[in-house]
């Protein structure tokens, strides 16, 4: 007797893509028997009592044969449930109980004991990774109707009842686009001219994509003025492809959009939460931020490691993750942004009475260290405030504003000679000369950004000094003690 076979496609999700996965289901003559193979982890080889009281729940006939399901390709881990669908499907497609529309359908699912197709919002990021041909349709759990999903062929299955139908049936054609976030988050904002300085840092930070660092007294807004950027980043020209949306706090997908990143991690993250890593590989918070701005908010509360893991990633374009069975390589495109306290208590050179001695806070300033140092190129305080809030910023007219210093950016011309008259002006003034190559690097970039921001084609001496304030303010730490 020659063995039934059918072949059925559905969806694997990894971190850095979808996959399609082939369901291949043999049957042939002997003691009943139900085998799942092609590297299935237990959770899903735990489906197949689900899958058999699911059909038999549903009318169909459970065949009391040898089967033999291969999960293709066979080396990749297959760890989640929703293959029960395509199984199923395979299993009615053998035993010629159904059949399916013409073409390619990749079917994504699981089931209940009842044959209820079952998935939700965890199945969003298969769709949205999604690479394969525009060819292919989908059938989804009916869940999933009423959700934001990209564009493609879809059909939607609340039973496995409705299999017998699906040959009839038209596909629903989505042409959702991604949506663009335009809300305005803070609308108007009141600074003091203290506040003013430090956030127009800020800003030179986010048109320039240079890392900063503010120490600052508690309750002198560095975590709101940093929180106010995330609504002023500019949209991405285009969707990064490897862009998979985010899970918000609530619990929902959050799809992906033109709206660039902005991550603020807690301070008990771990290393591999922010770097990435586990087996098989999982992104962390640089992965997430990528294009956008990682800010680390009370950065001096993160363990030494994770601060110095980020020095590579800061300075390179890419990061290299090397264990003993897999080795990935990740791009990096992030903007880092750092806020702490000076000192334990925070009132060091406050108005406030410290309570600290120069030894604690050396050794609470000792968690950043020289080379990390080196890699940040603005460095601010903000010690000083006062309660005349006098400088009124609107969302909407920032936004205005940056734009325009983008596109200026993007569309000027740089004089060939204007880095070496820089580079010459830093190696002979005693405050810089003796700074290291990546610092004036890093200083000649800064100047340029403020001359971008002061839309002019050409720096000025004005700009060098400007930037050199900024990059050299860590020097102060130095000196304490």
């Amino acid at each position: 007797m020659i063995p039934k076979r059918a072949e059925v496609g559905s969806l694997l999700y990894e971190w850095n893509g979808t996959k399609e996965i082939q369901v291949e289901v043999g049957i042939r003559r002997g003691l009943p028997g139900f085998q799942i193979l092609g590297c299935a982890t237990l959770s899903t080889k735990e489906s197949r009592d689900r899958i058999r009281l699911a059909l038999e729940a549903s009318g169909y006939l459970f065949p009391l044969e040898t089967i033999i399901v291969n999960l293709k390709p066979a080396h990749i881990p297959k760890r989640m449930v929703c293959l029960d669908l395509a199984i199923a499907v395979g299993i009615l497609m053998a035993t010629d109980q159904i059949k399916i529309p013409e073409g390619k359908v990749h079917f994504l699912g699981g089931l209940g004991l009842d044959g209820t197709v079952l998935g939700g919002q965890e199945l969003l990021p298969y769709l949205w990774q999604n690479r394969l041909s525009a060819e292919v349709s989908l059938c989804l759990p009916g869940n999933l109707k009423k959700d934001k999903i990209p564009q493609g062929r879809y059909y939607f299955l609340d039973h496995l009842d409705g299999l017998r139908n699906l040959p009839g049936t038209i596909p629903d054609n989505r042409e959702v686009l991604t949506p663009s976030m335009d809300s305005l988050t803070w609308e108007h904002v009141f600074l003091d001219p203290y506040q003013m300085k430090t956030f127009q840092g800020l800003l030179y930070s986010l048109l320039g994509k240079h890392h900063s660092l503010l120490l600052g007294s508690p309750g002198s807004g560095k975590t709101m003025m940093h929180r106010m950027l995330e609504s002023l980043l500019p949209p991405k020209e285009t969707r990064d492809p490897n862009d998979q949306g985010v899970w918000t706090w609530g619990g929902d997908f959050e799809v992906p959009s033109n709206k660039r990143p902005f991550r603020a991690p807690h301070h008990s993250a771990t290393e591999v939460g922010l770097v990435g890593g586990g087996l098989p590989f999982q992104p962390g918070e640089i992965s997430k931020s990528y294009g956008g701005i990682l800010y680390l908010d009370e950065a001096l509360e993160f363990r030494d490691r994770i601060l110095e893991s980020l020095r590579m990633p800061m300075e390179d374009s890419y990061l290299e993750i090397v264990r003993m069975n897999e080795k990935t390589k990740l791009k990096t495109d992030f903007t880092l942004m750092l806020s702490a306290n000076p000192c334990p208590c925070g009132n060091y050179h406050s108005k406030q009475i410290c309570h600290c001695s120069l030894q604690k806070i050396r050794l609470y300033l000792q968690k950043i260290s020289g080379a990390f140092l080196d890699r940040i190129t603005i460095f601010q305080t903000l010690f000083e405030t006062t309660n005349e809030r006098c400088i009124k910023l609107e969302e909407s007219k920032m936004k205005n504003i940056l734009l325009e210093r983008f596109a200026f950016r993007n569309t000027r011309t740089v004089p060939e000679d204007e880095e070496k008259k820089i580079q010459k002006i830093l190696d002979t003034e005693s405050q810089t000369k003796q700074l290291s190559l990546r610092k004036k690097k890093q200083i000649i970039s800064l100047t340029r950004t403020i001359a971008d921001w002061d839309l002019s084609s050409r720096t000025k001496e004005a700009h060098i000094w400007e930037a050199v304030q900024y990059s050299i303010g860590y020097q102060w730490i130095y000196s304490l003690g």
